[in-house]
């Protein structure tokens, strides 16, 4: 296939394109021409199909039958089948045109008229004309200067795209709308000015325009729409008048050199990306009568140092402020109820924000990378942060999660290297993967009952943590939720199934496992090379996925459950293999206290079954019973949990026992008593006194008895309920008050 070009030299009305009847043809070379009869003039009509050009050239004038014509138009379809089948000429250039003067005959210039002429560095538009076609100078690079006269009314979409030596541009009262990207990449283009009979400014309309320094947008213009200044990078300011109301995404974008602008209180909607790179601005003023701010709208702007949101604002758009990496504080209105994704991105000059009880929901990413952020507040009424949240906010110290969360997402704190605590509330149920991998720092974090599931590497590399408590409520945990926890020392962990968690935590020493637990998986501990001691609860040895479920070989201890030792010791059991010869069975742990440790001690011998309580009174004192009104002593208990015991004693009143009153026995009615209660007894020989003492010994009611008195009606209505030791003389008999 040839390519050939359409090279206008001479025509004098070259943007006319005629679609006529005429009345005969002929041919010329490797053209056909049409004429009038008795008209000395000729347009040309095709090309000779049986002579098809290789390079077209049209004259001012042609000769046939001894007739000179004048030539002064091309054929709207002389070329169409060419073109169209693609045959012989795939491309049409005027690329050597340097002018052109239009008559004051054409009144519209059409689409495409001068597309390409890329030599043509200056046109005289008449006065006729009305109206300036789509793509009519499209990529005419060499033209600097074009007079747009009074009776045009409209520029059409694309009139003077990519017109690169375009340095001014008068625009006339007269018109009333300029098409989308009518001055799109006219970068050569220094100055602008908009007449009044503009109402709106359509997309793209001056954007890629890089040497623009001014513009003057006037008071009719209600709409600026999307690009239309976009990557106008020599603009330093621009004053948006009031009568704009809305401005459209992308309208400043990549304004490299705008250092300030004001938006009117007319404004009710910024548009996404509406100043996306304006590297230079250094504050804005968002004005009351906007609602939202938009997708991307701030992005990029790494000179905006503050910004103020007013009240209105009920949203704050996905990545509004990312990378304002000079941006130090921003106040958040109570009007905002939603900030979006990645709002606040790789903003890492900024070092505290409050967020304020009016937001439910933070997004994605939102304070990600911003590492200079010491201290967030995050207010009861979020109820769930997103993935990402603080991720990277490497100065991050300290952090306070709201009961009103309940789930904390995907690596929402990952990396937070200096943050050293974190409590996490009852409501959360679900820690997500990765939430605080990385976090180097963190030495303590509490994992509350209402957790149910850990993701995987949640607690990654979180070097600096040395113990943890996993609750029973959790049913899952990811693979390596704790891997590379290499200061962690202990865990407690009860969940039936243990997979491959603890990878790497090589300071491991004591591992508790919970009587739930019923399988583990290879490799589950197999790098904590330093493991001292393993407690495992459960009665049934749980299994061993292989032989890496523990470090082989290793000098850790097993304590095993009471009764069990023989099932863990099996030789056909990996429980044996890793701890031969030092497995033991755990007995219940027996604590003993006294009341007071002046009046007496106490003795405890068990087993992991049974255990023995002996109370020893000093000299002065007497036992009373144990803290649960059981008076044996000694005392055997069946152990079947851990449990506690305190003896209770009480001291000897020597003056009213000096006479050494024995009281055979003693009756209470009734017993246990509410408000009275009848004591009764043999008749004391002599004066003596009835006492009343609690479970700590210390005596409350004292009553006095003369000689040969049998019975005494009591006043309890004072006491608190519970159980008492009544005493007369060496005698004593248990009370109990409802």
């Amino acid at each position: 296939m040839k390519r050939l070009a359409l090279f206008i030299c001479t025509l004098l009305c070259a943007n006319v394109l005629l679609a006529q009847n005429y009345d005969a043809t002929f041919c010329s070379g490797s053209l056909i021409y049409a004429y009038y009869y008795g008209n000395n003039q000729a347009v040309v009509y095709g090309y000779n199909y049986e002579n098809p050009p290789t390079n077209i050239v049209i004259p001012s004038t042609v000769s046939y039958d001894g007739v000179t014509y004048n030539v002064i138009g091309i054929n709207s379809k002389a070329f169409r089948t060419a073109f169209i089948n693609n045959y012989y000429l795939d491309e049409i250039s005027c690329s050597s045109l340097t002018s052109v003067t239009i008559p004051n005959s054409v009144t519209s210039i059409g689409d495409r008229a001068f597309q390409n002429c890329s030599s043509l560095t200056s046109v005289t538009i008449p006065n006729s004309v009305t109206s300036i076609g789509d793509y009519a100078f499209r990529s005419c690079s060499s033209l600097t200067s074009v007079t747009i006269p009074n009776s045009v009314t409209s520029i059409g979409y694309m009139a003077f795209y990519e017109c690169s030596g375009l340095t001014s541009v008068t625009i006339p009262n007269s018109v009333t709308s300029i098409g989308n990207y009518a001055f799109y990449e006219c970068s050569g283009l220094t100055s602008v000015t908009i007449p009044n009979s503009v109402t709106s400014i359509g997309w793209g309309t001056f954007e890629g325009c890089s040497g623009l320094i001014s513009v003057t947008i006037p008071n009719s213009v209600t709409s600026i729409d999307m690009n239309a200044f976009s990557g106008c990078s020599g603009l330093t300011s621009v004053t948006i008048p009031n009568s704009v109301t809305s401005i459209g995404g992308g309208t400043f974008s990549g304004c490299s050199g705008l250092t300030s602008v004001t938006i009117p209180n007319s404004v009710t909607s910024i548009g996404g990306g509406t100043f996306e790179g304006c590297s230079s601005l250094t504050s804005v003023t968002i004005p009351n009568s906007v609602t939202s701010i938009g997708y991307r709208v701030f992005k990029d702007c790494s000179s905006l140092t503050s910004v103020t949101i007013p009240n209105s604002v009920t949203s704050i758009g996905e990545m509004a402020f990312c990378d304002c990496n000079s941006l130090t504080s921003v106040t958040i209105p109570n009007s905002v109820t939603s900030i979006g994704d990645n709002a606040f991105y790789v903003c890492n000059g900024l070092t505290s924000v409050i967020i304020p009880n009016s937001v439910t929901s933070i997004g994605w990413g939102t304070f990600a990378y911003c590492s200079s952020l010491t201290s967030v507040t995050i207010p009861n009424s979020v109820t769930s942060i997103g993935w990402g949240t603080f991720a990277y906010c490497s100065s991050l110290t300290s952090v306070t999660i709201p009961n009103s969360v309940t789930s904390i997402g995907w690596g929402t704190f990952a990396y937070c290297s200096s943050l050293t605590s974190v409590t996490i509330p009852n409501s959360v149920t679900s820690i997500g993967s990765e939430a605080f991998e990385g976090c180097s720092g963190l030495i303590s974090v509490t994992i509350p009952n209402s957790v149910t599931s850990i993701g995987a590497e949640a607690f990654s590399g979180c070097s600096s943590l040395t113990s943890v408590t996993i609750p029973n409520s959790v049913t899952s945990i990811g693979n390596s939720a704790f891997s590379g926890c290499s200061s962690l020392t202990s865990i407690n962990i009860d969940l039936p199934s243990i997979g491959n968690i603890f990878g790497g935590c090589n300071s491991l020493q004591n591992i508790t496992l919970g009587e739930n637990v019923a399988s583990i998986a290879s490799g589950a501990f197999n790098d904590c090379s330093f493991l001292q001691n393993v407690t495992c609860l459960a009665t049934t040895p749980p299994t061993l996925e292989d032989n890496t479920v523990f470090p082989y070989p290793n000098i850790a201890s097993l304590t095993v459950p009471c009764g069990t030792l023989e099932a863990y010791s099996s030789a056909t059991s990996f429980w044996n293999m890793f701890f031969a010869g030092r497995i033991s069975e755990n007995g219940y742990n027996v604590e003993v206290s006294v009341n007071d440790e002046t009046f007496g001690s106490v003795a405890v011998e068990s087993d992991c079954s049974t255990g023995t309580l002996t109370a020893t009174a000093n000299e002065g004192y007497v036992f009373i019973s144990w803290n649960d009104g059981n008076t044996d002593n000694p005392r055997t208990v069946a152990l079947t949990s851990d449990t506690a015991f305190t003896a209770i004693f009480a001291a000897i009143d020597e003056s009213s026992l000096s006479e050494d009153v024995e009281v055979a026995k003693i009756g209470i009615y009734p017993n246990p008593i509410r408000g009275f209660a009848t004591v009764e007894f043999e008749a004391l020989q002599e004066h003596s006194l009835l006492r009343i003492a609690d479970l700590g010994g210390r005596i409350v009611k004292t009553f006095d008895l003369s000689a040969g008195t049998e019975s005494v009606r009591l006043d309890l209505r004072d006491l608190p309920s519970g159980v008492y030791t009544l005493m007369i003389g060496n005698t004593t008999k248990k009370l109990i008050v409802e």
